[in-house]
C-alpha cells in the first residue's frame, strides 16, 4: 500500500488527499471543496478526473480493496491449515492498519457505502470463506453455517480495530492486540 497512487500526477494528489481526508473525518463530512483544497487544485480539477465525490471515493475504496484481498489470496495459497491461515489473516490486516492507517481506516469506516461497487473477485470474504470451507472439510474447523463463522470471524477480525481510534487508551498496546484477537481466532475455530 505504500505506493497507493503515487505515479497518478494530479489524480494522484486528488486521491491521497481525498483519502487521508475521507479517514480522519469520514466521507460525509468531507466536501469537494476540502478536497480540492487539500490536493491544491481548483475544484474543476477534480471533476476533470472523477464526476464527483462518490465516484473518487468508490475508486478509492476499490483500491484498497483489491489490495487487500490479493494480499489474502496469498496467506490462502501458503502452505497449512485453515486456523493458522485465519490467524495470519488476523496479522496481516493488523498490520496494515498499524503502517497504513488512513487506507485500513477508510475502508473499515466506508464498507457499506462502496461495497456494491467492488467487483465479486475481489472482495475479501470470498478468500476468508474458501479457507473456512477447506478447513471445514479438512476437520481442522467444526462443521456449521459457514456463513455464520465467517460474520463472527470478520466481526473479531475488524471490530476492534474501528475501534481502535476510539478506545485505544484502554485496549492493549497494538502488538499485544494483535496476539490477543489471534488467540481468540484459535479459540473461535477450536
Amino acid at each position: 500500500m505504500r505506493q497507493l497512487f503515487q505515479h497518478e500526477g494530479k489524480k494522484g494528489d486528488l486521491l491521497r488527499a481525498s483519502l487521508e481526508l475521507f479517514a480522519a473525518r469520514g466521507y460525509d463530512a468531507v466536501s469537494v471543496r476540502d478536497i480540492a483544497a487539500a490536493a491544491g487544485v481548483s475544484e474543476a480539477a477534480l471533476y476533470k478526473h472523477f464526476s464527483g465525490k462518490q465516484e473518487l471515493a468508490a475508486h478509492i475504496f476499490t483500491v484498497v480493496i483489491g489490495d487487500y484481498t490479493a494480499r489474502l489470496r496469498r496467506i490462502d495459497a501458503a502452505p497449512g491449515g485453515a486456523v493458522d491461515k485465519l490467524c495470519l489473516i488476523v496479522g496481516a490486516t493488523y498490520g496494515l492498519y498499524r503502517d497504513y492507517p488512513a487506507p485500513i481506516r477508510f475502508a473499515l469506516l466506508s464498507q457499506y457505502d462502496f461495497w456494491q461497487d467492488v467487483a465479486e473477485e475481489i472482495k475479501p470474504h470470498f478468500v476468508i470463506r474458501s479457507i473456512i470451507e477447506a478447513g471445514m472439510a479438512a476437520g481442522e474447523i467444526p462443521r456449521q453455517e459457514v456463513y455464520f463463522l465467517l460474520t463472527v470471524y470478520s466481526g473479531l477480525l475488524l471490530q476492534p480495530l474501528a475501534q481502535y481510534p476510539y478506545f485505544h487508551d484502554v485496549l492493549p498496546e497494538f502488538s499485544l492486540l494483535t496476539e490477543k484477537v489471534e488467540a481468540m481466532v484459535r479459540k473461535m475455530f477450536a
